[in-house]
């Protein structure tokens, strides 16, 4: 049986793949899709540890700093 602390480690991977994949939209879309996830996020960061929440936040700032901005 997998335990909580597995599968939240799992979404956060999940949300940081989307992070990465969202950065190779056209950026109309990516305007659209931020908002649509940081409310997605949001309850996800609760839920998570101080050192998860670290290396997320460290992984989805460092994906989306990288979003092309015109």
């Amino acid at each position: 049986m997998t335990d909580s602390s597995e599968l939240q480690g799992e979404v956060a991977a999940l949300c940081c793949l989307l992070v990465a994949l969202a950065s190779t939209l056209p950026l109309s879309s990516q305007l659209r899709l931020w908002p649509a996830f940081e409310r997605v996020a949001g309850p996800l960061r609760g839920r998570l540890g101080r050192e998860e929440l670290r290396g997320f936040e460290r992984a989805t700032a460092s994906l989306s700093s990288q979003r092309v901005v015109g």
